[in-house]
C-alpha cells in the first residue's frame, strides 16, 4: 500500500472512531478510547517531567473528553490529578490511587494533545492547570 493511501486510511479511521463528527468541529469522545488513553498517557507523563516535585502525579478521573479532526487528532482532556506516594526516581512502581498521601489535594488540568498516528507523532499543545 502506498503512504498516500495509508494516510487515507488513517483519517477514514479516525473520523469514523469519532462518530459523525464535522471536520473542525469539537466533539464529546468516550474515553475508553484508545487515542483518548494513549493522549491521557502522554499527557500525564509530559506533565510529571515538567513539575519539580520528587512524586508522580497520576489522573484520578477525566472528567471530560473531547476530540477535533484536524491534519491528525486534537483530544482535549479535563482531567483531576492527584500526587501519589511514589517517587519519581523508582522504575516500574505501582502507583495506586487508593493510597494517597495525606498531601494529595486533587487538582485540575486541561491537556490538550496533538496525535498523527500515522507519522508517529504526539505533542502536548497546551497545559492549563
Amino acid at each position: 500500500m502506498t503512504m498516500m493511501w495509508k494516510i487515507v486510511f488513517v483519517l477514514l479511521s479516525a473520523l469514523l472512531a469519532v462518530e459523525g463528527s464535522l471536520i473542525g468541529g469539537v466533539t464529546d469522545i468516550d474515553i475508553h478510547n484508545d487515542g483518548v488513553q494513549n493522549a491521557l498517557n502522554f499527557a500525564v507523563a509530559q506533565h510529571n517531567s515538567g513539575n519539580n516535585d520528587m512524586f508522580l502525579r497520576q489522573a484520578a478521573e477525566v472528567v471530560k473528553a473531547q476530540v477535533q479532526v484536524v491534519a491528525g487528532l486534537k483530544y482535549i482532556l479535563t482531567v483531576k490529578m492527584v500526587k501519589t506516594s511514589c517517587r519519581k526516581n523508582n522504575v516500574n512502581q505501582v502507583c495506586d490511587v487508593k493510597s494517597l498521601p495525606a498531601d494529595a489535594q486533587p487538582y485540575q488540568c486541561r491537556f490538550t494533545v496533538w496525535s498523527r498516528p500515522w507519522l508517529n507523532d504526539i505533542r502536548m499543545l497546551e497545559e492549563k492547570c
